[in-house]
């Protein structure tokens, strides 16, 4: 009979295998020694990912002669995540190997070192193995081997300050400044010593320039963005302005008075200062007109002007207006005040010499009897003299 196993036991397996699904670089090596001996095969493990140009990194800054690229070894073997319980003898056995192993990194016998580690790791894996597997992986600047062992050594304990460092230096040595600034500035807070701390310096004064370099480029970003976005408002701006004059001078050319405060020329209707048939305006008569506050508005009006010019042109055409009282209006208070003049030298179109045709000036025919005979072919043969 199988022995069962505890609870505990059961949540250490699974750990595992949800670790080697997630990377098979991790998978423990009783896990992988089953999986073959059932005939399968454990998957290669994932190359680890090249690490990416440095954020904000000035193009222009010389480039780091220590800064190498990243290692395509593939990754070494990882402990378990819960550690197993071992005899005192083996207990005994892993700290000779500990001692070795250290030994050969002291000498520089780094593959030696590596290889002591990772036995060690296998069986009896903690925080302090891992960064000093990691501190073997920096000195032979296989630096994504080094941050993968002060990953797992952070993971079990999160203050180490010596995984750390060992990372901030790795993170150096690959030019990833900001996060080697901030590793070193971290572990060198809980454990200082002088050695990290003048690699500390040298990455902290690169970081220095590159986030100086960012900011700039952001803040001309920003401004450039900002520009845009006024000289599109100004554009806008003007161009409802020339809308804006563009449809106020098709307005005014519809044959009225423009402006808003007097007429063009010699300050009376159009051209040169009188209607058509009336050179000049008497100067009685255009105080009347400018003194007439809803005279001068009908004025402005394009609509009612057009109506007026239209009716200059060819008298017949008040017919048209002849149920317009905005128009009519105007008419009759023209003509009024031409009538109270006493007449004007050439009248108004079509010989009127006394006022508009039908707008209660000193004729006294109305304005149907003034607009019939004066149509053509209206079946009258009188001419507009003949009505007054």
């Amino acid at each position: 009979m199988s022995p069962s196993l505890t609870p505990d036991e059961l949540a250490a397996v699974a750990k595992a295998c949800d670790a080697a699904r997630a990377d098979p670089a991790s998978c423990p090596a009783p896990l992988r020694a089953l999986v073959e001996a059932w005939g399968g095969a454990v998957p290669p493990p994932r190359a680890a990912p090249a690490p990416e140009d440095e954020p904000g990194a000035a193009p222009d800054a010389p480039d780091d002669p220590e800064v190498v690229p990243p290692e395509s070894d593939a990754p070494q073997p990882m402990g378990p995540d819960v550690p197993p319980e071992i005899s005192e003898a083996e207990a005994e056995q892993m700290t000779e190997l500990k001692i070795a192993a250290a030994d050969a990194l002291a000498s520089g016998a780094l593959e030696d070192a590596v290889d002591k580690f990772t036995r060690v790791i296998q069986k009896l894996p903690s925080p302090l193995v891992y960064a000093k597997r990691a501190d073997a992986f920096v000195r032979m600047r296989k630096c994504v081997s080094a941050i993968r062992d002060c990953d797992a050594a952070l993971r079990l304990n999160p203050d180490s300050a010596k995984a750390l460092k060992i990372r901030g230096v790795a993170n150096r040595y690959l030019g990833r400044w900001e996060a080697a600034n901030a590793d070193l500035a971290k572990g060198l807070a809980i454990d200082f010593d002088e050695d990290t701390a003048e690699i500390a310096k040298v990455v902290e004064a690169r970081w220095h320039d590159i986030r100086t370099a960012r900011l700039k480029r952001e803040a001309e970003k920003r401004d450039a963005e900002k520009k845009k976005r006024e000289d599109e408002a100004r554009e806008r701006a003007e161009r409802a302005a020339a809308a804006r004059a563009q449809a106020e001078n098709a307005g005014a050319g519809a044959g009225g008075f423009p402006g808003a405060g007097g007429f063009p020329g010699a300050g009376g209707f159009p051209g040169a200062g009188g209607m058509p048939g009336m050179p000049n305006i008497p100067p009685e008569l255009m105080q009347k007109v400018m003194s007439d506050p809803s005279l001068m508005a009908a004025m402005q009006n394009p609509r009612v002007m057009a109506a007026l010019q239209d009716c200059m042109q060819n008298p017949a055409n008040f017919m048209k207006y002849q149920n317009d009282p905005e128009i009519m209006n105007l008419v009759t208070k023209l003509s009024g005040m031409v009538g109270g003049m006493g007449g004007m030298g050439g009248g108004f179109p079509g010989g009127m010499g006394g006022g508009f045709p039908g707008a209660g000036g000193p004729s006294s025919a109305g304005f149907e009897d003034v607009t019939e005979d004066a149509v053509p072919g209206a079946g009258g043969s009188a001419s507009v003299e003949d009505v007054d």
